[in-house]
């Protein structure tokens, strides 16, 4: 069994000729403030520990969308084949969106959810059951930022925004606007 230490006695010179000093017990007012040292100590911890367990504003949160996990051997009972067009435009300048983006990468060996075949930004949306396919899901596939407050490398702030119009109208659902057959979806960074 383990020791328990006893605190600190204190020594006093005794007023009697007899003795030269007496050892008095632990003063009450040591014993709280030693026990409130610890309440608080033991407070401050778990406060501590909490807020680790809080994501940050920087911490960006994963959109966790089911058409991100498909991975298709083929075209073969397929319930959902559609296309729809992707423009990216930042400052002014067309951004590519590459061939093959989601087709064979590092956690599919054939064809996600959500792909292309060719640098012309056509979105092929191809699944084995009826799900949503939001757009933000192509730019996670694709390993892209997109949001309201991002695209790629690109931040809007005080002087710079991103609007996103689809089929010329603008959309304020960003990475959350789920794609429809035929859409066209552009995406531009610019001055305010």
């Amino acid at each position: 069994m383990g020791s328990r230490q006893e605190p600190l006695q204190q020594f006093r010179t005794s007023p009697n000729a007899d003795t030269a000093c007496e050892i008095l017990p632990p003063h009450r007012g040591h014993v709280k403030a030693e026990s409130a040292a610890l309440t608080l100590a033991g407070a401050m911890t778990i406060a501590f520990l909490v807020v680790l367990a809080i994501p940050s504003d920087d911490t960006p949160l994963v959109e966790e969308w089911e058409i991100t996990s498909v991975c298709l051997d083929g075209h073969n009972g397929l319930v959902t084949h559609i296309h729809a067009s992707l423009s990216i435009v930042i400052n002014g300048e067309q951004y590519p969106v590459g061939p093959n983006v989601g087709i064979s990468d590092s956690t599919c060996d054939g064809m996600r959810g959500i792909h292309t075949h060719d640098d012309s930004g056509t979105l092929h949306i191809e699944t084995p059951s009826a799900m949503e396919a939001p757009i933000g899901a192509f730019f996670q596939i694709w390993e892209k930022e997109f949001s309201e407050s991002k695209i790629i490398d690109s931040l809007a702030d005080e002087d710079s925004e991103i609007v996103m119009y689809v089929n010329g109208e603008i959309s304020d659902e960003f990475e959350n606007y789920s794609i429809q057959d035929g859409d066209a979806i552009e995406i531009v960074y610019r001055d305010k």
